[in-house]
Order: structure tokens, then sequence, then C-alpha cells
């Protein structure tokens, strides 16, 4: 019963003790992760329980490392694999409540990790040198004072410096990338390796202020390293607004040219057509009269109107690496004669799917749209971009020409092209296995083949 009351008292007291280092870790997680992507009343609510279900984790747990003492193993083995342990419940959580991979969720609890233990190094010169007697209320006191009020103040001087150096952005952008260096995995993976290193050879023997530089250095170094990452981003940024810009221009050139030749040519039969109606007019007949017009208004629409519209749909578009693969979509499409529409529901700015494995997908989609319609009589293209009430959705719809077994699409390598396809809806159906918050949909509707991706941003 004593042993209870006594794992009881130590998990209470740990309960207590992780309130502000879950907050300031919160904190610190929203610098680097952003703003949670669900706001709603409900998913607050989940998120909190969560919290309160890993605190308590957390502290049981602790409690019995205390009592068995875990902590006490030889090489200070147990300090590190506890060390890891909370990290991985701290993911657990920001996997919760960002809805992100599990990747950006472990290397963003690294990234808290590095500079939650920085500020706690800063925070130890308040203390410098003072060995504390927890017996004595006034040096109780001063200590409570120093964990509560000076640690918490230093983590959220440390926040507000990454977070008004921009700090945040470019770690964002460095998580976005396809592939991470290797180099720069291990430094975080192995960060709590180097610090309690750092702490056990060099504190212990000799606790001197030179040796805080040690983190300081290492914070600095993978600070240059983001710096470099984010401006080679913004490079290949700019490299791409440029091509995309470019593209946009030749089309809009290309456009224009035809909507010129189109008005000449409508021009020239405008004189004939309006002696037509000219004729029909004296005669009373106004029936005729209206659908001549309608015939007309019709006949422009679909000479010119077309073009203008998919020119006004393109400049909805203002997330650059969708706008450059839609150019190159419809730059192909017009050298092969495609039909194609495009309507675009309101202003497209981004979205929270990482935007390679978006173009990689809908290039996947609209490549197989047409090679469906290419040669063919009558086939149509029509691409639909939606953002409403919180969701992205991209809809790929084209004339269907053969049957689709449904039951079979699902399986690795199916395709109606024949040997050396089929490749792309596998590598589609990898990816969007990745994101639990991306929602796929085919279908077949009124002799079209449907395809969308909808994203719950």
């Amino acid at each position: 019963m004593k042993d209870w009351q006594y794992f009881w008292q130590i998990t209470g007291t740990n309960m207590q003790a992780e309130i502000i280092p879950v907050i300031c870790t919160l904190w610190m997680a929203r610098i680097i992760l952003g703003e949670v992507p669900d706001r709603t009343k409900a998913h607050i609510v989940r998120s909190a329980l969560a919290c309160l279900i890993i605190m308590a984790v957390l502290a049981s747990t602790g409690a019995v490392c205390y009592i068995t003492g875990f902590w006490d193993w030889q090489h200070y083995t147990g300090e590190l694999i506890w060390e890891y342990f909370t990290l991985l419940c701290v993911m657990l959580l920001l996997r919760f409540a960002w809805r992100t991979s599990t990747r950006n969720c472990f290397l963003a609890v690294l990234m808290v990790e590095i500079l939650c233990s920085y500020g706690i190094f800063l925070s130890g010169l308040y203390n410098y040198g003072t060995v504390y007697d927890l017996s004595v209320p006034a040096q109780r006191r001063s200590y409570l004072f120093w964990l509560l009020v000076i640690q918490p103040l230093v983590l959220l001087l440390c926040g507000l410096v990454i977070h008004i150096s921009g700090m945040g952005r470019v770690y964002r952008q460095w998580l976005e990338q396809e592939t991470i260096h290797k180099g720069i995995l291990c430094l975080l993976v192995l960060y709590p390796v180097f610090d309690h290193l750092v702490q056990r050879i060099f504190y212990e023997k000799d606790p001197t202020v030179s040796h805080l530089l040690l983190p300081l250095l290492l914070l600095l170094l993978i600070h240059l390293i983001f710096v470099y990452v984010g401006r080679d981003r913004q490079q290949k940024q700019a490299i791409i607004a440029q091509q995309a810009s470019l593209q946009q221009q030749t089309i809009y050139i290309e456009k224009m040219e035809q909507i010129q030749q189109e008005l000449r040519s409508f021009r020239h039969d405008f004189k004939n057509m309006m002696a037509g109606m000219y004729l029909q007019a004296r005669e009373g007949d106004l029936d005729a009269v209206q659908d001549f017009i309608q015939e007309m208004t019709g006949d422009f629409d679909r000479q010119v109107g077309g073009q203008i519209q998919l020119l006004n749909q393109l400049g909805n578009i203002h997330m650059l690496e969708v706008k450059s693969l839609l150019l190159d979509k419809l730059s192909r499409m017009q050298q092969d004669r495609i039909d194609c529409e495009l309507e675009v529901l309101n202003p497209f700015e981004a979205t929270r799917m990482r935007s390679t494995d978006l173009c990689r997908c809908l290039g996947i989609l609209i490549d197989n749209a047409m090679d469906e319609v290419r040669g063919r009589e009558n086939g149509k293209i029509s691409l639909m971009i939606s953002s409403l009430d919180g969701c992205t959705t991209f809809r790929i719809k084209n004339t269907l020409y053969g049957a689709v077994d449904f039951g079979r699409m699902e399986q690795a390598g199916y395709t109606t092209k024949g040997a050396g396809h089929g490749i792309g809806l596998e590598n589609c159906r990898r990816i969007l296995a990745k994101y639990d918050f991306v929602f796929p949909f085919t279908a077949v509707q009124n002799g079209y083949f449907v395809q969308e991706l909808k994203i719950q941003e």
C-alpha cells in the first residue's frame, strides 16, 4: 500500500512539473510546424485530451523509472533511453494535433529539443555555481523561482528569436523537401547523445561558462545549414517562378493570336450574317432573328470566349508549382489538339500537401487523361480546382472510350494501355498513402472518367 502511495505521489509531482515544459514544447512546435490546420473546437478538445494522456504516460513511466532505479544504469544509458522515449511521446502528440507526416513531426521534435536544451543552458546562468539545499526554505524558494519563472522566460525568449528571425519558415521549407541530407538527419537524431556527452564529460569535471558555447555552436551550425537550404530553395522557387512566367506569357501570346485570328474570321463573316438577319427582320420573322442571334453569339463564345476564359482561370492559380505544371500540360494539349477546359473556383493559394507530391500526382492523373483522349474524335478533358470550406479539390475529367475494371484498379500495375504501363497509378497510390488528410476518388459519370483528390486543409 505504501509503495502505491509513493508511486502516485511521484506521479502527481511529475504531472505538475511537466505542465510548463509541455506548454513551451507546443509553442515552439507551433513556430516550426506553423498553425494547427484543424482549429475546430472538437479537434482542440481532442488535442487537449491527447496532451493530458501523454503527460500522464510520461509522469507514471517516470515514476516507475525512478522507483526501479532505471535512470542509474551504467554510462547513463537509462537517461538516454528515457529522453528518446520522451521525444517519441511528444512526436505522437504533434502527429495527432498537426496531422502531418511522422517524419516531419519527429524532425520537429528534435528541433524543439535543441532549442529547449539551449534555453535551459542559458537559464542555468542564473544559478551558475549554486548548489541548492532544498531542505532550506529560502533555497527551495530560489530554486522554484528559477524553475517556474526564469527557465520559462528564457525558453520564451529563444522561441521569440526563432519566430522573429523567420527561422520557423526556413524549418518548414526544409521539412517540405522530398529528400533530406543524411548528415543533417544524423546530426539531429544524435543530438540527445551529444548533449549527454557534453554534460557528462565537461560539466561534471569542470563546469565553466565557456562550455555553454558547445551547444551554441551546434545550434548555430544547424541554423547555418537551414539558412543555406532555405536560400537554395528560394533560388529554385525563383527559377520555377521565372519558368512559369515565361510559359504563361507564351500561352498568353498564343491564345491572343488565336483570339485575333478568330476575331478576323468572325468579322469577315459578320456582314454576311447580318445581311441574312436583316432579310429575316424585314419579313417579320422575329423567332428566326432570335435563333440567329443565339447561334451567332454561341459561335462567338465557342471561338473566342473559351480562350479568354482559360486565361482568366490561369490567373486564379497562385501556387507556382501547380501553375507551372498546368501551363506545361495545357501547352502539350494544345500541340496534340486536345480540347481542354480549366475552371478554378476561388483563387488557389496553397495546400498543406507537399508541392512535389501534389504535382507528381496531378501530373500522373492528367497524363492518363491525355493518353485516353489523344487522337480520338470529340475527346475532351476538364480540369477543376476548388478551394472551399477548408477543403481543396482537384478534379480531372476526360472522355471515356473503354470499360474500367474498378475491382482491379487497386492492383499494382493495372492499366488499359498494354504492357509496360500502369506504373503511374501505382506511384500515385504510394504517394497518397503517406497522407491521411488526402482522399482520392474515382468514378465513371455520364461517359466521363472522373478522378479527384480532396485535401482537407
